[in-house]
């Protein structure tokens, strides 16, 4: 695999969220959990946070972003991998490079929330050494149907 790892850049925008949608549809999912794709720049642009996107032959083949949820909670969302890359050790690698940019800008933990029904991204989570655990409201989490839609998992870094 000669994939790059890196962080989006404004030229990506457009691919990256094509990418995304492609996902979404693949998956069966709500598009209006999509909203915040179509300016990725500007969702993952605070202060510690990042957008990054795996390119391979100039074809994005997965994603993972990271907001701050709190001063030392990282949030991670956005996190896809093509299909015909699962299970190749690319979402691995993508988790490695959220992990070090987490650690490298001063969080202790990562969360995340991942649909009910998503078995396969719950295994990865789990093999990776996200726990499960029941999150407090706060401004990414405000709607009430979540408890309903997705399980949530935290993971401690080292």
């Amino acid at each position: 695999m000669d994939i790059e790892i890196r962080k989006i850049k404004e030229k990506d925008e457009k691919k990256a969220y094509l990418f995304c949608i492609g996902i979404f549809d693949e998956m069966g999912w709500d598009k209006r959990f999509s909203y915040d794709l179509k300016d990725l720049s500007k969702t993952f642009g605070g202060e510690r946070e990042a957008f990054f996107i795996a390119v391979d032959n100039r074809k994005i083949v997965s994603c993972g972003g990271v907001n701050c949820l709190a001063d030392k909670t990282a949030l991670m969302r956005r996190f896809y991998t093509a299909k015909e890359f699962r299970g190749r050790g690319l979402a691995a690698l993508m988790l490695e490079k959220i992990k070090r940019f987490a650690k490298e800008n001063g969080y202790g933990e990562i969360v995340l929330d991942v649909f009910k029904d998503n078995i396969r991204a719950k295994k990865f989570y789990k093999k990776s050494g996200f726990r499960n655990f029941k999150p407090s409201p706060c401004k990414n989490w405000h709607d009430l149907n979540y408890p309903k839609l997705f399980d949530f998992q935290k993971l401690k870094l080292k």
